[in-house]
C-alpha cells in the first residue's frame, strides 16, 4: 500500500497518525465510513484504534456489533481506567465506545481526551487512530483537530449537506489558521452516483472555497449510494466484510489508500524539512 506501513514500531515518544472524521450534519455516513475504513485497514495489515468521540449519537459499537459494558465517558468521569475501556471487535481493531451525553460529557472529553489517547497509544501501539465525531463545529471538535494529523469532512451528495459542510470547513480553516494546527483538511463525499459525479461536485465546492476562504481542499474519496449498507447494519456487519467485491467496498479501499498516501507524503515532507 505505502512505505508508511513499514515504519518502525511506535515507541512512547512517537504517536501514530490521527485521522479525525467530522461532518456538518448528521446522517451523511461519517460513522459508517470510519467503521468500514477500520475494517479495510485491518485487512491491509494496519492495526487501528477507533475512538467514538460522538457524544451526541454514538453508533460505532452498533456498526461493529458489540455491546459495551464501559464507555469512554466512564474514564472521563474517573470511574474506570481508559486502559479497561477498549473492545476488540476484530483482530487488530480496538474500539473505544461511547454513549449519548450532554454538554458535561463533551466538556469532559475536551479536557481529558489528549492524555487518555496518549495512554492508550502507548499501551496498544496502534498504527492508525480513527476518530468519529459529533456533527457540526464545537470546542470538542477543536480539541480533536488540534491533535489530528488529518481532518476529513464527510458530506453527502445533497445541497443541504454541502452547505453545512462548507460552514464547517470555514470554521476549520479559521481554527487551524488561528491555532497554527498541523492538521491537513480534505473531504469525502458519500451517497454519490458515480466518481464523475463526485469530481464535478468537488470542483464546484472548491470554486466557492477558493473564492471565499482563499484555498481549495483535496477530494479524498467518494462512496456511492449502496442499499447494502442497510442490509449489513441489520446483521451488525460491515459492508466491506459482507460484500467485499462490490464497487462500494472498493471505494472504501481507495479512500484508505489515498489517506495513507497523504500521510506518507506529509511524513516525507516533514523529514526533509527537519
Amino acid at each position: 500500500m505505502s512505505d508508511w506501513c513499514k515504519r518502525p514500531a511506535m515507541s512512547a515518544g512517537i504517536a501514530p497518525p490521527i485521522l479525525v472524521f467530522c461532518s456538518g450534519r448528521d446522517g451523511v455516513g461519517t460513522s459508517t465510513t470510519v467503521a468500514n475504513l477500520a475494517a479495510v485497514a485491518q485487512r491491509e495489515g494496519l492495526s487501528c484504534l477507533v475512538w467514538d468521540a460522538n457524544t451526541v449519537s454514538p453508533q460505532l459499537h452498533i456498526l461493529f456489533g458489540v455491546s459495551p459494558i464501559m464507555v469512554a465517558a466512564d474514564s472521563y468521569a474517573g470511574s474506570a481506567r481508559i486502559e479497561d475501556i477498549p473492545l476488540s471487535p476484530r483482530p487488530g481493531i480496538w474500539l473505544v465506545p461511547e454513549r449519548p451525553g450532554g454538554r458535561e460529557m463533551a466538556a469532559a472529553l475536551q479536557s481529558a481526551f489528549p492524555e487518555l489517547l496518549q495512554r492508550l497509544c502507548i499501551r496498544l501501539r496502534p498504527e492508525l487512530v480513527l476518530v468519529d465525531t459529533a456533527p457540526g463545529w464545537s470546542e470538542q471538535l477543536a480539541t480533536l483537530v488540534r491533535m489530528a494529523t488529518y481532518c476529513a469532512v464527510v458530506m453527502a451528495d445533497d445541497i443541504g449537506s454541502i452547505l453545512d459542510a462548507y460552514a464547517l470547513l470555514k470554521a476549520l480553516v479559521a481554527h487551524t489558521t488561528t491555532h497554527s494546527s498541523a492538521a491537513q483538511l480534505g473531504f469525502v463525499i458519500t451517497h454519490t452516483v458515480d466518481p464523475a459525479d463526485a469530481d464535478t461536485l468537488a470542483r464546484k465546492l472548491n470554486t466557492v472555497t477558493q473564492r471565499f476562504l482563499g484555498r481549495s481542499f483535496p477530494l479524498l474519496g467518494s462512496i456511492p449510494y449502496d442499499p447494502g449498507h442497510r442490509e449489513v447494519l441489520l446483521q451488525q456487519r460491515l459492508l466491506v466484510e459482507h460484500f467485499p467485491n462490490t464497487f462500494t467496498a472498493m471505494a472504501y479501499q481507495r479512500l484508505l489508500r489515498r489517506l495513507v498516501s497523504q500521510l506518507s507524503e506529509s511524513r516525507h515532507a516533514a523529514a526533509a524539512s527537519a
